[in-house]
């Protein structure tokens, strides 16, 4: 697996990593993640705070994952920005139930509804993208981002994207650690990490490959959830 060069990186980026705002989807009843939800109602006043904090960097350009949420919410924050989609830094695939709704699931799936983000994709059941589909498909993401020897990444995405860049940022590639939450974001709201590019190049590059060897040696393709 080749990476382009990352001598000349500045010695610190900060990642200011944001979360959406709250959408539809729970709204209209839709389990899947990926649904393109809009913004809902009253987005405006619940981005307040964050748009007071963040508004220096009105201007500066915006890494968002390519889902309307996390789009109008770069937009609302940052309206003088240029927004950069990142298709790595999407929301997580739900598998065999991304396109159903809540209540099928709790009908048809008894307890499902219950467990943990950990319980659901540590073990994925129903072919749901696993805790390490995603931290493959977010550090490839976030290797590239990292190239641009930014001295700020503005990031706006969800949940489980921001606390698997929170991770990496740290250090961090244990999946358990990925898969609880460590870093409880509410919606609309902001995490800042400050971090050595070359320190988390050099720990994606390692660890990336070790992972995607591990699924080749396992017959496996991350071909169905782009994580190529």
């Amino acid at each position: 697996m080749k990476f382009e060069s990352h001598k000349h990186q500045s010695p610190r980026t900060e990642l200011v990593l944001v979360r959406h705002a709250s959408s539809t989807r729970a709204q209209e009843g839709l389990w899947g993640r990926l649904y393109d939800a809009p913004l809902a109602q009253g987005y405006q006043a619940q981005l307040r705070q964050t748009r007071r904090d963040l508004g220096g960097f009105d201007g500066q350009k915006v890494l968002s994952s390519p889902l309307l949420r996390c789009t109008q919410t770069a937009e609302h924050l940052f309206p003088q920005s240029q927004v950069e989609l990142v298709p790595e830094f999407r929301a997580y695939h739900s598998g065999e139930l991304e396109s159903v709704t809540e209540e099928y699931v709790a009908r048809e799936h008894p307890g499902y509804l219950q467990l943990s983000y950990g319980e659901r994709f540590l073990c994925p059941r129903f072919n749901e993208e696993s805790v390490e589909l995603q931290i493959l498909r977010v550090a490839r993401g976030l290797h590239r981002v990292l190239q641009s020897n930014e001295q700020f990444l503005l990031i706006v995405t969800h949940y489980s994207t921001l606390n698997i860049i929170a991770n990496l940022g740290a250090r961090s590639w244990d999946t358990q650690l990925h898969a609880g939450g460590v870093y409880n974001v509410a919606f609309a709201g902001y995490l800042r990490i400050a971090i050595d590019p070359r320190i988390i190049l050099g720990d994606i590059e390692s660890n990336l490959g070790n992972m995607v060897q591990a699924r080749v040696n396992e017959h496996w393709t991350g071909e169905s959830y782009g994580v190529w």
